[in-house]
């Protein structure tokens, strides 16, 4: 995918459609970049130029202790975006990112972003429509992480995924153990959730693809 095909790309997930001048204008702000399996694109601390569109591929986003003990903050799927702190006062990165397989991403440049802002409300008032909804989706994940089971924290991840997808048929992007990670558990619980909710035929699970039997839960 070209850079303009990309720009197209995250205009319709996030900002809804464009003028031609406005796609040209967020070219000249805008980067392809492609990192390799196992490859760090920026490093917790960082100071932080860009906020990444993914286009292909998956990233983990993860933070350190001083004990270099990983905690894992949540996986980037296709078509999503992250390090979008640096869209408000932030200068820093505040977690890192590393790539869980190859994958192809489109940078934004925060300066001129805010450059753009200030010279065209209608992309102003898109970007905030966009950016409260993903506040909304954090602050209930959020919620779960702190009161939730781990069935019910894997649900509301089945969900957002069918509601972003617009398909019932999930792909994980990352291994059964990652998964477990963010969902605060161990590889043992998680497989034994899974079990549970295929046999109560809530899930069909089939290797890496997990079907969404029953939306209602």
């Amino acid at each position: 995918m070209n850079k303009k095909d990309a720009i197209n790309l995250f205009f319709s997930k996030f900002i809804g459609d464009s003028d031609k001048s406005l796609s040209t204008t967020f070219s000249t702000i805008t980067t392809i970049r492609e990192i390799e399996k196992g490859q760090i694109l920026f490093t917790q601390g960082d100071r932080g130029e860009f906020v990444w569109f993914l286009i292909d591929g998956s990233i983990k986003l993860f933070k350190s202790n001083s004990d270099g003990k990983e905690c894992v903050v949540r996986f980037v799927a296709p078509n999503d975006i992250f390090a979008e702190i640096l869209f408000s006062d932030a200068q820093n990165y505040p977690v890192s990112a590393i790539a869980v397989k190859k994958s192809k991403l489109l940078g934004i440049n925060t300066n001129g972003f805010f450059k753009l802002i200030k010279k065209n409300g209608e992309f102003s008032s898109h970007y905030i429509a966009a950016i409260t909804k993903r506040l909304r989706y954090f602050v209930n994940m959020i919620e779960n992480l702190t009161t939730a089971d781990v069935q019910s924290r894997f649900l509301s991840y089945l969900n957002h995924a069918v509601n972003e997808q617009n398909s019932n048929r999930i792909e994980l992007s990352v291994p059964k153990k990652d998964i477990a990670l963010l969902l605060g558990t161990t590889p043992e619980n998680f497989s034994r959730t899974l079990k549970k909710l295929a046999n109560d035929g809530i899930i069909k699970v089939e290797g890496m693809v997990i079907t969404l039997l029953d939306h209602t839960v």
